[in-house]
């Protein structure tokens, strides 16, 4: 296990503002303080980053003592990940190759938002993750100001205005397009969801940047447009 300066909050926001024409440092720095913040220790404990990416988030918790599988839709983030040399596979999060139980806890970040259904999502988490295991989830809400990933700010205008206005004015989007890589992700619908989940308990939930205002959640409204980002800390059953 590797000891690590945590980033602070106001250095990660600030990388924020320069993440699109160079993504590394904010991942990195994102990734470094979200392993070190989990409310369990990851030493010596199997767990599943789910949607990895770029390999950020598998290799600070591999830094943590965790033993890691990735998994990722995109081929090429499977190879990224296992160029870091974390095992790695290309699989959708719906689908897993693994077997029941498998896992003490699974990881996964700003991936809900590109499954087309959130029901089936979870219940694939339940099945992975062992009796007594958890789960950590984020995921950037529809509402939130990055929420239209690449037709940010038109999907204020809804998937399909925004879309179309989006193409009108740029061209067509070639990634994370409405409709069928990125869909409508409500905080209201997603813990509706998990509060009614038969094998999951939602133990926790926060804005991912600013944790110490959860207040926020408790507000209909107001928390799908100020919460950027959700966190959430599930525990299987």
């Amino acid at each position: 296990m590797v000891v690590q300066d945590i980033p602070t909050r106001r250095h990660i926001l600030g990388l924020l503002l320069s993440e699109r024409s160079d993504p590394d440092p904010y991942y990195r720095a994102l990734a470094t303080r979200t392993i070190a913040e989990l409310p369990v220790a990851v030493d010596g404990a199997s767990v599943i980053d789910l949607g990895c990416g770029s390999g950020h988030d598998a290799q600070a918790l591999q830094s943590q003592g965790a033993h890691v599988v990735s998994i990722d839709i995109d081929p090429e983030s499977a190879r990224r990940a296992l160029g870091r040399a974390i095992p790695a596979a290309a699989a959708s999060a719906l689908a897993a190759p693994f077997g029941d139980h498998t896992f003490d806890g699974a990881y996964c970040s700003n991936v809900l938002e590109h499954v087309p259904c959130p029901q089936a999502f979870f219940d694939e988490l339940a099945r992975l993750v062992r009796p007594g295991g958890w789960a950590w989830v984020s995921w950037t809400n529809w509402y939130s100001p990055w929420g239209g990933h690449n037709i940010t700010p038109l999907h204020y205008l809804g998937p399909d205005r925004g879309l179309a206005a989006w193409s009108r004015l740029f061209g067509a989007p070639t990634k994370n397009v409405p409709g069928e890589g990125l869909f409508v992700t409500k905080i209201s619908s997603v813990l509706d969801l998990v509060n009614d989940h038969r094998s999951l308990d939602l133990v926790d939930a926060w804005p991912r940047y600013y944790p110490s205002q959860r207040w926020v959640l408790s507000v209909p409204g107001l928390r799908e447009v100020v919460t950027w980002n959700c966190a959430l800390w599930l525990q299987r059953r």
